[in-house]
C-alpha cells in the first residue's frame, strides 16, 4: 500500500501523465482505499498480539503513519497541481 501511494505521489506530480491517467475520483479513491485497508490491517494486526500475548510492534504502526502522510500529500498535492493550472 506504500508502494502504491508513492507510485500516486509521482504520476501526480508528472504533468503528462497527471492529465492523461489521473482524476480527481481516482485520487479520491485511492485515497480512501488505502487508509481503510491500513487501518484495518493495523488493527488486526493489534487483535493478533493481544491473543498470542505479544508485544506489539513499532514498525507497522510506522508503515500505518507513512501511508497516511503520503496518502494526504497525495491529496493535497493534487488539488494544489489543479489550480495551478
Amino acid at each position: 500500500m506504500l508502494f502504491l501511494s508513492i507510485l500516486l505521489f509521482i504520476t501526480i506530480i508528472l504533468p503528462k501523465v497527471r492529465k492523461r491517467y489521473i482524476n480527481t475520483f481516482t485520487v479520491v479513491s485511492i485515497s480512501i482505499v488505502n487508509v481503510i485497508l491500513s487501518t484495518q490491517l493495523l488493527f488486526m494486526n493489534g487483535i493478533i498480539v493481544d491473543e498470542l500475548n505479544l508485544g506489539g510492534d513499532k514498525f507497522t504502526f510506522y508503515v500505518f503513519i507513512a501511508i497516511v502522510g503520503v496518502t494526504f500529500i497525495n491529496v493535497i498535492s493534487y488539488f494544489t497541481s489543479q489550480n495551478r493550472d
